[in-house]
C-alpha cells in the first residue's frame, strides 16, 4: 500500500479509480473487475474521502464526469502503475543476473539474416549463459525492453530514444513488383507510385508500416488496400500474383528461393532503409551476459 498522511491507498482503488475514470460508470468499471458496481462505487468513495476531495461529478443522467482532481490522481495512478511495472523488471533482472539467464527479443525478420543458429553459436561461446530469445514484431520487442521483461534486444529502427543502440546492418527497404508490371523496369520507387495500389506489408506492430503510412501522409498519397501479413511468402505471392506490391528488403529479395523467380522484381523505395541494431535500456546497467551478447552480435555481423 501507499501512505499519504496517516491514511492508506491501495492499489485496488487506485484501479477501480482508473477503470471509472476512463469509462465514466460505475457498472461499467465493475463489469470489467468484476464486483457489484456498488462494491465499486463504495471503494471509489472512501478513496474520495481519504483524499478529501471530489473525484467524480454525475450529470442530470447519471454519466459520470473526471474533475480535475480526478485528472491529477489518473497521472498519479500511471506513474505507479510504470513504477511498479519497472520494479518487477528489475527484481527480474536480479534473478536473471544471480542464475546467469539472458532474455533476448528479436525483431521478425532478424534472424533469417543472422542464421538460424545465431543463437547455438552464443551458447557455444558463452555455455554457462542460458539464454532465452523470443522472435516478436517491432513494438513487441520494444514494449519488453522498456518494461524490463526483455534484457535486450535486437530491434529494428527508428530507435527509441531510451535505448542505447549499436546498428548492425542496414540495407535498402525495397517493394516486390510482378515482372508485369511497368513499375518492374524501375531503378527505384517513389512513394508516387503507391497511389491508390494494393501493398502487402507487415502490420502496424511493425515500423515499415508507420514509414510507408507516414511517407504517404506527408506526400498526400493514397495508399490502396492493404494487406497486412508478417508472411515474407505471402508479401512475394502477393506481388507474383499481380494483386499489388509486396514489402521486402534487399537481404531478403537476394535469397535464393526468391531471386531465381523471374515473375518478382524486388525494386527499393528511393534511399528508404530497413535497418536493425542491438539495443538496451538506457537507465539500465548492463550485466555480463549483455555485455557478452551485445559483443557476440558486433563480431557477428
Amino acid at each position: 500500500m501507499l501512505f499519504r498522511g496517516g491514511n492508506s491507498l491501495y492499489w485496488d482503488q487506485l484501479h477501480y479509480f482508473a477503470l471509472t475514470y476512463h469509462l465514466g460508470s460505475f457498472s461499467a468499471a465493475a463489469k470489467r473487475v468484476p464486483m457489484s458496481s456498488q462494491g465499486l462505487a463504495k471503494a471509489v468513495r472512501l478513496l474520495e474521502s481519504e483524499l478529501g476531495v471530489p473525484l467524480f461529478v454525475a450529470d442530470p443522467s447519471g454519466k459520470l464526469h473526471a474533475t480535475p482532481q480526478a485528472d491529477l490522481l489518473l497521472d498519479f495512478a500511471n506513474d505507479c502503475e510504470r513504477g511498479y511495472a519497472k520494479l518487477q523488471g528489475e527484481f527480474a533482472a536480479l534473478r536473471a543476473r544471480e542464475n546467469h539467464e539472458l532474455n533476448v527479443g528479436i525483431g521478425l525478420g532478424i534472424l533469417g539474416y543472422l542464421g538460424p543458429d545465431f543463437i547455438k553459436r552464443f551458447q557455444r561461446k558463452h555455455p554457462g549463459v542460458v539464454v532465452r530469445y523470443e522472435e516478436l514484431s517491432d513494438r513487441s520487442c520494444d514494449e519488453g525492453l522498456r518494461c524490463g521483461r526483455l534484457d535486450i534486444a535486437l530491434t529494428v529502427a527508428p530507435y527509441a530514444p531510451d535505448f542505447i543502440v549499436t546498428e548492425l546492418y542496414s540495407t535498402p527497404m525495397c517493394f516486390w513488383v510482378s515482372a508485369n508490371d511497368p513499375r518492374a523496369q524501375r531503378e527505384s520507387l517513389s512513394i508516387e507510385d503507391f497511389q491508390d495500389r494494393r501493398v502487402a506489408l507487415p502490420g502496424e506492430d511493425f515500423k515499415c508500416f508507420a514509414t510507408l503510412r507516414n511517407m504517404a501522409r506527408d506526400a498526400g498519397v493514397r495508399l490502396g488496400e492493404v494487406h497486412a501479413t508478417a508472411e515474407i511468402f505471402r508479401m512475394f505471392d502477393f506481388a507474383r500474383e499481380g494483386k499489388g506490391l509486396g514489402f521486402s528488403a534487399k537481404h531478403l529479395a537476394e535469397m535464393p528461393l526468391f531471386e531465381k523467380d523471374p515473375t518478382v522484381v524486388a525494386i527499393p523505395l528511393g534511399t528508404v532503409t530497413w535497418r536493425f541494431g542491438i539495443a538496451q535500456l538506457s537507465s539500465r546497467k548492463p550485466t555480463p551476459e549483455m555485455e557478452a551478447f551485445r559483443d557476440f552480435c558486433i563480431a557477428s555481423i
